[in-house]
C-alpha cells in the first residue's frame, strides 16, 4: 500500500514522524510532502525542491492523507490536484490537529463550512477530537526507542522545561495557548523562591528542544485547556516527571487508546502549579522516581509500535469502504449527557477559572 502525506505547516512534527512510523512498523510504504522547508522538524519531499516527483508519486499512490489546512480544493501544491486524484480513485483521508476556529481561519472558510467538508476525517486523542463530531479519533505519539527520545544518565543541567509555542495568554483563546504568559511567570517565581534553574524555550529545532528537555528534571506541559501535547509525550518518553492537566475527557481517551487505568502525568492546574513545582524541585528523587514510572507506562501502554497500528487500520478501511471511516460509537458524543460531560462541562470549568483568575475577589 502506497500512502503520500500532505502538509502546509509542521504541525509539531507529527505528520513527518507517522511517516517515519508508519515505514518502520508496517508495511505501509508511506512518504510525506511539505509545502516548503519548515527548518525546526525532519523532511521527506519539499514541493519546491521535488515538484515533479511529488506528482508522481501522487498519481501513484493509493491513499493521499491531508493534514490539518487541506482539503479536495487546495491548490497549495500547485498541479497536485487532489479532487482529480480523488475522482481517479484515490482514497482521501484528512488529519486534524487543531481546532476548528484556526483550521477554518487559515483556510478562509468558517468553521461550519470547514465541519460540513464531506472528506472522511481523523482527529488526534487530545483536545480537538470533541471538536470534529465526525471524525475517527487516533493517537498522538513519539517513536521512544530512538536516542533523542531516551532517558540520560547525565546529571540534569535544568530543573524545570517549559517550551510554549505561542504566547498567547491562557484566558484570551479556549485551545490555541498553553497560557506561556501566566506559567512562564508561574515558574519564574518558583525559580526564584527555590534557585531552580529554569529552561523556557520557544521556536527551538526539534533536535535542539529534545537535547535542553532531556538535560531537566521536571517538564511542563500544557497547564490550562484540560489537554496534554507531544512535549509531554516526549517528556515521558525520556523518564522526565511531567505535569499537564488533564479533563475528564482527556483521562478517558488515555484509558481508551492504551488500554491501563492509570495515567504518567502529575495532573496539575496552573492555579496549583507553583506549589506542586516547589515541592517537586524540592525532591530531586521523587521526581526521578515519577520519571522512571512515566516512561515505563509510556514502553507499555503507549509505544510507537502499537500506536501507529492505528493508521494501518484506517487506510485499510479507507481502501475497503471510506464511510467506515468515522467517529468510534464508544467515543461519540451524540448524547446530551455524554456531550455536557465531555465537552460543555470542561469548557464551562475553564470560562470559570479564567473569571477567577482575571478577577480575584
Amino acid at each position: 500500500m502506497k500512502v503520500l502525506h500532505f502538509s502546509i505547516t509542521p504541525l509539531a512534527g507529527m505528520p513527518v514522524r507517522l511517516v517515519q512510523a508508519l515505514r518502520r512498523h508496517t508495511g505501509v510504504d508511506a512518504r510525506l510532502v511539505d509545502l516548503k522547508r519548515f527548518g525546526l522538524y525532519d523532511h521527506d519531499l519539499v514541493l519546491s525542491e521535488s515538484p515533479q516527483e511529488a506528482l508522481d508519486l501522487a498519481w501513484d499512490a493509493d491513499v493521499i492523507h491531508l493534514h490539518n489546512y487541506l482539503d479536495y480544493d487546495s491548490k497549495a501544491f500547485g498541479r497536485i490536484d487532489f479532487r482529480a486524484l480523488a475522482q481517479a480513485g484515490k482514497r482521501v483521508v484528512r488529519q486534524f490537529h487543531s481546532a476548528p476556529s484556526l483550521v477554518a481561519e487559515v483556510m478562509g472558510i468558517t468553521p461550519e463550512k470547514l465541519l460540513a467538508q464531506d472528506i472522511p476525517c481523523l482527529a488526534i486523542a487530545q483536545y480537538p477530537e470533541r471538536l470534529y463530531p465526525k471524525a475517527m479519533i487516533v493517537p498522538n505519539f513519539v517513536p521512544e526507542t530512538e536516542d533523542a527520545y531516551l532517558p540520560s544518565s547525565k546529571t540534569p543541567r535544568w530543573d524545570i522545561f517549559y517550551s510554549p509555542t505561542k504566547d498567547f495568554s491562557a484566558w484570551a483563546d479556549r485551545w490555541s495557548t498553553k497560557g506561556m504568559p501566566e506559567a512562564t511567570a508561574v515558574i519564574e517565581a518558583v525559580g526564584r523562591r527555590t534557585r531552580a534553574a529554569t529552561r523556557i524555550v520557544t521556536g527551538l529545532p526539534l533536535a535542539q528542544a529534545l537535547e535542553e528537555k532531556r538535560a531537566s528534571r521536571i517538564v511542563v506541559d500544557d497547564l490550562v485547556t484540560g489537554s496534554y501535547h507531544l512535549t509531554g509525550l516526549e517528556g515521558l518518553a525520556q523518564g522526565k516527571c511531567v505535569l499537564s492537566y488533564l479533563d475528564e475527557r482527556s483521562l478517558m481517551l488515555l484509558r481508551r487508546f492504551s488500554g491501563s487505568d492509570t495515567h504518567p502525568f502529575v495532573n496539575v492546574r496552573l492555579e496549583d502549579a507553583g506549589e506542586v513545582l516547589e515541592h517537586l524541585v524540592a525532591q530531586p528523587e521523587l521526581t526521578r522516581e515519577l520519571g522512571v514510572q512515566g516512561r515505563r507506562w509510556l514502553a507499555e501502554y503507549w509505544p510507537e509500535e502499537r500506536m501507529i497500528r492505528h493508521y494501518e487500520r484506517v487506510y485499510e478501511l479507507l481502501l475497503e469502504d471510506p464511510r467506515l471511516v468515522a467517529r468510534q460509537p464508544e467515543l461519540s458524543l451524540e448524547s446530551r449527557s455524554k456531550y455536557f460531560l465531555f465537552h460543555t462541562l470542561p469548557d464551562l470549568i475553564y470560562r470559570s477559572r479564567a473569571s477567577a483568575w482575571t478577577n480575584p475577589a
